[in-house]
């Protein structure tokens, strides 16, 4: 298997999405085809699940060997989000390993002389994770895409209020809430008008609590896109989404509501 990302930008978000994935696990198995690959990653409480999935296409090379259709390794999300984080901007990316590796070379390279190349060898493990199968709904209650930046930045403001956000969703207004017994209380409302997307169903209202914790790891991911799609389903997993550039590319995260006490 081979793969090379010289495309900057490009580089750049596979670099963001390994130096943050062990936000969200210790290790993960990633799944090399034909077409794409493939990662899928429950945190340890499974209130999170973390989707990626790139096709082959983005890639400036994808290479796997005639003879296999498919290859799964497993990695240390915490080593290899080191190894990426040694990364300098103007490097591409070069990933390889046989056909029954037990280790994997991470190589970053780049013709500027002044900028050094670095190769890493990381060891395999075997992970025995079976794949959740996320069933696709297509009748979320209400669907709105940000910029994610701003996202990021409403995040981060809550959880110095609290450790759950409370959103109001209806046809007016989006209401943002955190609070806490000693950390006084923030509100925020998002201005129908200043999104990129909205839709809700008619006369719909949704109150839904969701950890800010784990809001807050997917907002690690911003600078992979410049919007973040949001979808929201009374009782459901919010699905957040940052596309990357491509139809076949993209980032996808599923956060379990919170239960309060009552229910």
């Amino acid at each position: 298997m081979l793969l090379q990302i010289s495309n900057p930008l490009r580089a750049e978000m596979f670099n963001i999405i390994f130096q943050n994935i062990k936000l969200f696990t210790d290790n993960i198995n990633i799944a090399f085809t034909t077409g794409q690959i493939d990662i899928q990653c429950i945190d340890p409480a499974h209130v999170a699940v973390l989707e990626v999935h790139i096709g082959s296409s983005w890639f400036d090379k994808y290479e796997l060997s005639d003879n296999i259709e498919g290859l799964t390794i497993g990695v240390n999300a915490n080593l290899i989000g080191k190894i990426f984080g040694t990364r300098n901007k103007m490097q591409d990316i070069v990933i390889e390993c046989s056909d029954d590796p037990d280790t994997l070379s991470v190589r970053f390279v780049c013709e500027d002389k002044n900028v050094y190349d670095k190769t890493f060898e990381m060891p395999l493990i075997d992970l025995d994770v079976d794949v959740m199968e996320i069933p696709i709904m297509d009748d979320y209650e209400a669907e709105f895409s940000m910029p994610s930046h701003i996202y990021a930045s409403l995040m981060s403001q809550l959880k110095l209020f609290g450790e759950t956000m409370d959103i109001d969703c209806s046809e007016d207004n989006i209401m943002l809430h955190s609070s806490g017994v000693d950390s006084g209380k923030m509100t925020t409302e998002i201005s129908i008008d200043d999104l990129n997307e909205f839709a809700i169903d008619e006369g719909g209202v949704l109150n839904i609590s969701y950890s800010l914790s784990y809001m807050c790891n997917v907002a690690n991911f911003y600078k992979l896109s410049n919007d973040i799609e949001l979808k929201f389903k009374q009782d459901y997993p919010v699905q957040l989404k940052y596309n990357l550039g491509t139809d076949d590319a993209n980032v996808t995260f599923y956060i379990a509501p919170k239960i309060s006490d009552g229910e």
